[in-house]
Order: C-alpha cells, then structure tokens, then sequence
C-alpha cells in the first residue's frame, strides 16, 4: 500500500510538472499562421515565408490562399497574421473579427491600361465614351476606380452606349478575365493592378497608361500619395507581444530592401509558394510592397481613404469610421 502511495504521489507531481511547463511555453513555442494572396500581397513576406523563418521565436505557417479565400482566414480566427484588402479586413473588425491593422503590407499599385494612342498622359478625356473592364467590383480597386472617376466627373454606366461623360464599366473576376476581354477587343482599357499591368503591356501590346495612384492623391490634397491597398493585420493578442512585434517588422523590413535589389529573382522565388505567380521584373518596383509600421500621419490617411471609399456598409447604413481607430495598432 505504502508503495502504490509513493508511486500515485510520484505520478501526480510528473503530471503537474508536464502540466506547467507546457503553459509556460505556450506563445513562445507555439505555431502560428501566416496567410497571404495570390499576388502582390503574397510579395510582402517573399523573402522570409520562403526561407520558412521564425517569428518571435514561433515556428510559422506560411501559407498563400485564393483571394476569394483570404477572407475567411480573418473571419474564422484561423490564421494568426492576415494580409488581405485594407477595406475588408477593416470592416471585420469592425464586425468583430479580433484583429489590429499593424502595416501597410502593399500600396496602390493600380493602374488603367489599355489601347488609347497615348503611352502616357491618358487623361480624364481620353477614356470619355469608351468601355472599362475593371477588377475587383468591392474590393480596392473597384472602390478606388469608382472614386476617382466620381472626383473627375465621369458617370459610370454598366450597359448601352456611353455618350458625353459617360463611361461603360464592366467589373470582371479576375485579371486573366480582364486580358480576355482587352485581347478580343470587347474593352478599350482595364484597371489591373501589377503585375498583371506589365504583362497586359507586354502580351497585348498596350500602348495607354493612365496611374491610378497619382489619380486618387490629386482627388483630395489630403489623401496623400498613394492609398493603403493591401493591410497587415494581427490578432490582438499577438500585438502586445514586443519581440514578436518587433521582429515582424524586421523581417518585413529585410524582405522590402530584397525584393528591391533583386527584382530578376522575385518571380522565381514567388512560384515557390504559388505555382501560378508572375512578376516580371520591370513590375516589381510598381509593386509598391511596404510594411513600415504605422505612423500617425499613415494612421489619418488610413482613416480618410475608407471614408472616401467605403462610406456605407453592405446595409447601406452610414459607417462612423472616425470612430473606428481602435482598428489601428
């Protein structure tokens, strides 16, 4: 008896021991999530998803997601770290979702391209009465289209003949929906984002440019340079942990000045994580990838591009996105 008691006692204080340890690695030994898509967004962690690094100490999952699939990573709480549209992850947050908007992962990298005679220097003019196909109906760059072509007075028309101001507008898929219908002649221009820009420029022989980014800045001087494309969002628990945060930001750092001076290589390191990735390397500069931390004057701009792009939500109710800050770490 007295050795079946030793030996019960001997077993409770193994358990209690395996027990505790295991609470006290919790968050340092951990694994956790990072989900990106297809695209320019995937190009934010290039560097160090491909090396498979670390973060913080924690092992990572890198893993890159159809953007139609992106969203769902934030909404279920299934990945730890989120690059998605700055709009949509913005606005599930502010549904819920327990996540801070820590960086810009990628800038405006946007731009209306097609067959107007004008290698540069399409203006407002010169896409009066022509039909667009543009991507991205509710994402960021159906919202920033239609922005800037309400800024410039153009009325957008989705069927019959555009006349005066008008424009028709086609909103499409994809990118290699938008080439389709450039190719066949059944649109004179498409807004695509890079680097689907340089391969339309260079597969179709496009000869017209028009920079959507310099186009939203000179919309609203106060708007900034460009707008926040694609945002770098982090559960909120994760963003108090400093050596996580901390490193986080030097590796997006590091990957920045990478894919800078190695452009002839981002192609080949980015199908890598997605079979299907393309980027030349006269597109990887356009690529606008960011990942600096938030500052207050990114913070405003921030602020001001939802409210000039995403006024109301799906409801059609007024969003108070002034009183929306606590989205922003």
């Amino acid at each position: 008896m007295k050795k079946t008691g030793l030996l019960c006692v001997i077993l409770i204080l193994f358990i209690l021991t395996v027990f505790f340890t295991g609470c006290s690695n919790q968050g340092t030994a951990g694994n956790i999530r990072f989900a990106a898509p297809e695209g320019t967004p995937a190009l934010a962690m290039l560097n160090f998803a491909v090396s498979g690094e670390k973060i913080g100490g924690m092992d990572v999952d890198y893993s890159v997601v159809s953007p139609s699939n992106i969203a769902a990573e934030m909404s279920s709480g299934k990945a730890d770290v989120v690059i998605m549209p700055v709009n949509a992850g913005a606005n599930l947050i502010r549904q819920g979702a327990d996540y801070k908007l820590v960086s810009i992962a990628v800038d405006g990298s946007l731009y209306l391209t097609g067959f107007g005679g004008k290698e540069s220097g399409l203006g407002i003019d010169d896409i009066k009465g022509s039909k667009i196909v543009c991507i991205g109906q509710t994402g960021v760059p159906g919202l920033v289209f239609r922005y800037v072509m309400s800024k410039n007075g153009i009325e957008l028309i989705t069927s019959g003949k555009p006349e005066g101001n008008q424009v028709l507008v086609e909103y499409v898929a994809d990118g290699a929906a938008a080439k389709v219908r450039l190719a066949g002649k059944q649109a004179d221009f498409a807004v695509v984002g890079e680097p689907a820009a340089t391969v339309f420029r260079n597969a179709l022989a496009c000869d017209s440019e028009m920079d959507m980014q310099k186009m939203y800045s000179e919309a609203d001087p106060h708007n900034g340079d460009s707008y926040p494309q694609a945002g770098l969002f982090v559960k909120s628990g994760l963003c108090t942990d400093k050596a996580f945060m901390d490193d986080l930001f030097g590796k997006l750092e590091k990957n920045k000045e990478f894919i800078a001076s190695n452009p002839s290589d981002v192609d080949s390191m980015a199908k890598s994580l997605y079979e299907s990735a393309s980027f030349p390397a006269p597109s990887v500069s356009r690529c606008a990838v960011n990942g600096n931390r938030l500052t207050d004057k990114s913070k405003e701009e921030i602020i001001m591009f939802l409210k000039n792009v995403m006024k109301k939500d799906a409801s059609g109710n007024e969003i108070n996105w002034d009183a929306a800050t606590t989205i922003l770490f």
